[in-house]
């Protein structure tokens, strides 16, 4: 009864719209349609609630660490402050240009005028790490593939004399051809079975042989991309006749066995360790029980073999764990990696054997888990800022991984005046407070410093440029190696200072933090003069592929927008203040506490199945963007079985 009376209420509502709107239109009265935007209430176990303020984790105040800034003539000490950050509701009516997505940085910063502060986020600032990582990576691709200088011979060079040490009439003298014939190299090889075998094989499935991210900027990446992906590919172990002849080669000719291990060691060091046993295994360990061995050393390793595999990942490990069974177009590998990150299922800590993959994942951990953060007790964070900064995990996620698609599954004080009384402080941000996030990329690049210098040599690397689409970086590799790093250190020395943190850095760290604070100042206040800032900087990314049902699961980032960002103290650990010829501080009362708010710019992130495992190059993702009006557009056309054609 109680459902039929509701219904007949909402027809007699119904019926007088229809019958006196036509008279309130003529009597001049305005019909106004409100939308109500309400914040989403978090559930019970959402890791994504406010921070609680606990007044026992209030930092000690320490009376010697004092901001560089003056406050209106006030020295500051922020050494026992929590600041409070929270993202406010953007509105598409209201904030429709702020959320509108952009395909770069610099896009973005001139096409919204606002008299709010526009902070560098990470994202910003990992927009300038993720042009370099690609300009660095690519042109080593191209030096340690092709190069023939001196004493130094590119990948291509090995793989031909190894080519040439096997017999004509084998199958191993069947895979160098058709590996090598993509590099336009001809090697001897009788056995046409196989080559149409292993032709067959490669070709088979697009996301092998279609060169994306970087790789699609030239010619010579192209060919580098699809030859190393041919040896990439792996035999099972019982199935390993036929690499005997390798083997025996590699044995008998101790340059190429050097030259393999160099090759192995350096992709090791510039992504990660292989994540399958290679050629060099059979080498070594001649019996089955000591492969047996060492696949369960590592991670473990699959029961296969190949020449030159990719090296491992903790996306792709955790893919295995929790999908033995293979990975379904249903699945949704970036939540299961936030879970699995979140509940200390995967740990993120780089260890004696890891490449500069695993470095750079590892900053991005306090983005998704603050508490691991040095700066958390200095923190207090919002359910709506938290997902924030899930999101900021989620896109740096997906360029990092598209970085490394082929080798793997940054003054004086006033003289003393009379002041008046601080009426009002708030925080002072010069950028996105995430100091544990800066240091560890700053040692991450510190990594690669030494691993390259190691690798390539200085001089080589003084002389060598990174590239970009158009053509070469303007700076030597050697150089921007250096800048890199004391951005990075130069951001962390001052997001630490902006919410009164102390360095955690070692003796040789602290030698030059001068410079990079400088570095980073310099930077931060001409981001808009960056070039790199200019790139469009949206990139999609396969992840996994459900073969049966022939889906292809990706990660993408669909552009650039604005947040916008509260920041605040808490009023019960608030800033301390005095002027120079005070000698205690005195602490802010809550009527003196006032905020700041800013703009700030994101990535817009999508987990996306694309049907028919198309895999989309840069240009196809990038004019589908285009094409689409907003985020929700763009991932229907994604999920289109034409998608990017």
């Amino acid at each position: 009864m109680r459902k039929v009376a509701a219904c007949l209420a909402l027809i007699i509502v119904a019926i007088a719209i229809l019958t006196f709107s036509p008279i309130l239109w003529l009597l001049g009265v305005q019909t106004v349609v409100v939308t109500d935007y309400n914040k989403p209430v978090p559930k019970a176990d959402d890791p994504l609630v406010d921070d609680v303020f606990d007044a026992t984790k209030v930092p000690e105040f320490d009376p010697q660490r004092i901001d560089s800034r003056l406050a209106d003539g006030w020295s500051v000490n922020l050494s026992a402050t929590e600041t409070k950050l929270e993202l406010d509701l953007l509105y598409p009516g209201i904030d429709a240009q702020l959320l509108k997505l952009r395909p770069s940085y610099l896009e973005a910063l001139r096409a919204v005028q606002s008299h709010l502060t526009v902070l560098p986020s990470v994202n910003l600032i990992d927009g300038k790490a993720k042009q370099f990582d690609d300009g660095l990576y690519a042109a080593l691709e191209e030096h340690w593939f092709q190069a023939r200088e001196g004493d130094f011979r590119g990948d291509l060079d090995f793989l031909q004399r190894l080519a040439a040490a096997v017999p004509a009439d084998g199958e191993a003298a069947a895979y160098f051809a058709v590996g090598l014939d993509m590099a336009g190299i001809t090697v001897p090889a009788t056995n046409q079975a196989a080559k149409t075998a292993w032709k067959s094989r490669f070709e088979s499935r697009e996301v092998q042989t279609k060169p994306i991210g970087f790789y699609s900027w030239t010619p010579r990446l192209k060919q580098c991309y699809r030859v190393s992906r041919f040896f990439q590919l792996e035999s099972p172990l019982k199935d390993i006749k036929w690499m005997q002849v390798i083997v025996d080669a590699l044995r008998q000719h101790s340059d190429l066995q050097a030259d393999y291990r160099q090759i192995l060691a350096r992709w090791a060091r510039l992504s990660n360790a292989p994540w399958q046993l290679t050629v060099l295994d059979l080498v070594d360990n001649p019996d089955r029980a000591s492969l047996e061995r060492i696949r369960h050393e590592r991670h473990p390793a699959p029961a296969s073999v190949a020449l030159i595999p990719a090296g491992t990942n903790r996306e792709s490990e955790l893919t295995r764990k929790l999908f033995p069974s293979g990975f379904s177009a249903s699945d949704d590998l970036m939540r299961e990696m936030v879970t699995a990150i979140r509940r200390g299922d995967i740990d993120l800590q780089p260890t004696d054997k890891s490449g500069w993959y695993d470095y750079q994942v590892y900053a991005l951990e306090t983005l998704l888990v603050p508490k691991r953060g040095e700066e958390s007790n200095r923190l207090l964070l919002s359910g709506t800022y938290k997902r924030r900064m899930l999101e900021a995990f989620q896109a740096l996620m997906t360029k990092r991984k598209e970085t490394h698609i082929l080798r793997s599954e940054s003054a004086p004080k006033a003289a003393a005046m009379p002041l008046r009384p601080l009426s009002r402080f708030s925080p002072r941000l010069r950028l996105e407070p995430a100091p544990t996030y800066y240091l560890r990329m700053a040692r991450s690049y510190r990594f690669l410093d030494r691993a390259v210098r190691e690798l390539v040599g200085e001089s080589q690397l003084a002389e060598m440029h990174g590239l970009r689409e158009e053509g070469a970086r303007t700076k030597p590799l050697l150089t921007e190696l250096r800048d890199m790093q004391r951005l990075f250190y130069g951001c962390y020395a001052l997001s630490a200072e902006d919410i009164g943190m102390g360095l955690s850095l070692m003796d040789e760290e602290l030698a030059e933090l001068d410079e990079c604070r400088i570095a980073a100042e310099t930077w931060l206040t001409g981001i808009t003069d960056d070039p790199d800032l200019g790139v469009d900087t949206r990139v999609i990314v396969p992840v996994a592929e459900d073969v049966k049902r022939s889906a292809m699961s990706t990660w993408a980032t669909l552009g650039i927008r604005f947040a916008r960002l509260n920041a605040s103290y808490h009023p019960d650990a608030p800033p301390r203040v005095k002027t120079s010829e005070q000698e205690q501080w005195t602490a802010l009362t809550p009527d003196q506490l006032g905020a700041s708010i800013y703009l700030t710019l994101v990535d817009e992130f999508a987990s996306v199945q694309i049907p028919n495992s198309r895999v989309l190059a840069r240009d196809e993702f990038r004019k589908l963007c285009n094409d689409s009006a907003n985020r929700e557009e763009a991932i229907k056309k994604l999920q289109q079985p034409g998608a990017g054609r």
